[in-house]
């Protein structure tokens, strides 16, 4: 009975793993897993700087489009999405050289038109918004010729949607008509007192009465002149207030916003994800050759 008990505990001992016979293992052969890393690692790397190569940079600049009507008519809704369907903004764009240059060098001469012409910008210009700030968008361009074409681009596009914003145009037609407005509430209330001046020199009857009675009098005699005072009172009130809620807004028409002069490069390619996955598999196989080295050698070990 103890000796079968014995045999049991003997085949359990030998079924375990035992940890330090394992990190003996991988230092007995440590060289074959540096070395099978190594390798593995230089050829991600290839294979990640192939990529980035065959893969665009791209220069990125947000700003921030904080637009508010203010109850005015006749302002322009800056839309980001329609910039490239006009052609008078695709010929604008293109009147950067390098630009130009390599529509030119990527278009043959019989598919020159404005609809190419428009595809090739759509290709190299994207649009996107912040999910967190829906107000700041991020207007990003292939980097084609050189950095400085890339940002002209950027720019160009920056100050066409700056031209949509007709806010301050509306506020300076509104403000004019309210002035106007303002001045004729103005010239009625004058030609009122005038008449109730008249009233006081010709109805001998005002002479005899109190300041508080005269009031009286007058609303009681003449109701239609103190209404169309009170009338033109309520629109020179009205005017004025006009006149001051625009003034505010005119102070703050800066609805675009550059966040920023920086213009952030970007590279949209796998390079880096090729290459930590070419390190983590390089270590994977290295160990793997590390047990397939120390099995060989026990099995030789065990034939002769």
């Amino acid at each position: 009975m103890s000796k079968e008990i014995k045999l049991m505990e003997t085949k359990q001992y030998d079924d375990e793993i035992d940890l330090y016979e394992l990190i003996e293992i991988l230092v007995r052969h440590k060289w074959s897993i540096v070395l099978t890393t190594i390798f593995c690692t230089i050829l991600s790397l290839g294979a990640a700087l192939y990529v980035r190569s065959k893969t665009p940079n791209y220069l990125m600049k947000s700003i921030l489009i904080q637009q508010d009507t203010y109850g005015l008519k006749g302002v322009n809704k800056i839309n980001t999405d329609t910039i490239l369907l006009q052609d008078k903004n695709v010929e604008r764009i293109l009147e950067i050289k390098p630009i130009k240059a390599e529509y030119l060098k990527n278009t043959p001469e019989n598919l020159r038109t404005i609809s190419s012409e428009r595809k090739f910008l759509e290709d190299i210009i994207t649009i996107s918004k912040n999910d967190k700030n829906p107000n700041e968008i991020s207007i990003k361009t292939k980097i084609l010729a050189d950095e400085n074409s890339s940002k002209d681009v950027i720019n160009t596009y920056i100050d066409i949607l700056k031209e949509q914003d007709n806010l301050g145009d509306v506020i300076k037609k509104e403000k004019a008509l309210k002035m106007t407005s303002l001045e004729n509430s103005k010239e009625g209330l004058k030609k009122i007192q005038e008449e109730i001046l008249e009233i006081f020199k010709k109805d001998s009857d005002l002479k005899s009465l109190k300041p508080e009675e005269k009031i009286n009098y007058l609303n009681s005699k003449y109701p239609e002149i103190f209404l169309r005072k009170s009338d033109q009172e309520k629109y020179f009130n009205s005017y004025s207030n006009e006149l001051v809620r625009l003034e505010l807004i005119d102070n703050k028409l800066d609805i675009i916003k550059e966040n920023t002069d920086i213009y952030l490069v970007k590279t949209q390619s796998k390079a880096k994800l090729i290459l930590a996955v070419g390190i983590v598999m390089g270590l994977f196989l290295g160990i793997m050759v590390a047990f397939l080295k120390e099995f060989i050698d026990g099995y030789k070990r065990r034939y002769k």
